[in-house]
């Protein structure tokens, strides 16, 4: 609990604050995290390092199962309690941003506005030929990537690249995610974010995916005041000024209940 007050008292002092978020936040929305027991790296180790699409490729027999699973969780998934105190931290003035490596687009469903996502976004197609994107609502992602999954289990993998809808340019459309050795997204905005912050607050990264893990670094080096939010400690806690050691769901209404009381106190 004296983590959490000092945790406080800092955030009250402060009006420029930057959330940097992975995928523990989503867990509790019943995402599997990558790297986790039961996730896809330790399920499919042959080809995991590299990504969804390298996962896929080693195991193409596989393919409308391993998406099938995915994309269920996925669209079941609701913003949790951590994912509503984040914006309500920002409706308060203290978080201008948040930088997710999370592809879920469950922060923007939980009402914050300004989003970082340095990942991508699965319910955003991107055109390969001409860049323009589309935003799908869920029934509609639901829709065409049944329908992908359905025409995976007949064609085979080799055939996907036709599965998806052309753009207006003739294109074809891909969901707009970044694969293992693409270019991250929103990198430009995430590191003007955290270099100007005054305090970064971390929730749910492992601290082991770059370039994402070196923005907590950046914050830090420019003097903001660096608060972690976890389960377990992981790479960026030694960088840390306070570790609070618990889930999101959990810590993050505390959180900003606390800071209710204290502005009404003080």
């Amino acid at each position: 609990m004296v983590d959490m007050n000092k945790a406080i008292e800092k955030i009250l002092t402060c009006n420029n604050g930057v959330a940097f978020t992975g995928s523990g936040i989503s867990a509790e929305s019943g995402i599997s995290t990558y790297r986790d027991a039961g996730g896809i790296w330790d399920r499919y180790k042959e080809g995991s390092s590299g990504g969804m699409l390298a996962v896929l490729s080693n195991h193409p027999e596989e393919a409308p199962e391993i998406l099938g699973g995915f994309f269920e969780k996925l669209l079941k998934a609701k913003p949790n309690p951590g994912h509503l105190a984040l914006s309500d931290i920002e409706g308060m003035g203290y978080i201008q941003s948040i930088i997710t490596q999370n592809v879920d687009n469950l922060h923007r469903e939980a009402g914050s506005s300004v989003v970082y996502e340095l990942h991508g976004n699965i319910f955003r197609q991107r055109c390969m030929q001409c860049g323009k994107k589309n935003f799908q609502k869920r029934d509609e992602l639901s829709k065409s990537m049944g329908d992908i999954i359905q025409k995976l289990k007949e064609h085979g993998l080799q055939e996907m690249g036709k599965f998806f809808p052309r753009c207006d340019c003739g294109g074809n459309m891909r969901p707009d995610i970044v694969s293992f050795g693409e270019e991250v997204q929103d990198l430009i905005e995430a590191t003007k974010a955290s270099t100007s912050c005054d305090f970064m607050l971390i929730v749910g990264t492992s601290g082991v995916v770059y370039p994402a893990a070196s923005l907590p670094m950046r914050a830090k080096n420019n003097g903001a005041f660096v608060i972690e939010v976890n389960p377990k400690e992981s790479e960026l806690t030694s960088l840390c000024d306070i570790f609070i050691k618990g889930s999101a769901g959990e810590m993050l209404p505390k959180l900003v209940s606390a800071i209710k009381e204290n502005r009404v106190t003080n």
